[in-house]
């Protein structure tokens, strides 16, 4: 389990999604990502595109709420995960902008790796 992983599993986690890994042939990923990465997080309406603070998700299945086990992760399928910002200046900046069923995009260096749409906010607006 990656180092990242360990740091966030006992924080309450800002929202959850749903997140679809692209395809190589869509500029994706060459290799699936684990649980527990960490990526950099864009809106989906954001003209021009801007890249905000990192975003760590953790993968989970719906029907045990446990988190996805399996490595690696499947590509191009729609999978549910629980995000966390670490920052407090990140999680007061979307706190003005993140909003159930917004689009947005996980980002790694300039290449977009995965697409995401809020399903829902937990605990976003709670203190750390």
């Amino acid at each position: 389990m990656p180092a990242s992983y360990r740091v966030y599993k006992d924080l309450r986690d800002d929202f959850e999604a749903r997140i679809r890994i692209l395809t190589p042939e869509e500029g994706g990923r060459q290799l699936p990502p684990s649980n527990g990465m960490r990526w950099d997080f864009q809106y989906a309406l954001d003209k021009p595109a801007r890249c905000y603070m990192h975003l760590y998700p953790d993968f989970y299945d719906p029907t045990t709420n446990n988190s996805w086990r399996e490595l690696p992760l499947p590509i191009d399928e729609w999978l549910y995960a629980r995000l966390y910002f670490f920052s407090a200046e990140a999680r007061a900046f979307h706190q003005q902008r993140i909003r159930c069923g917004t689009s947005f995009y996980c980002v790694e260096g300039s290449r977009i790796v995965a697409e995401g749409t809020v399903t829902r906010i937990t605990g976003l607006f709670e203190e750390r």
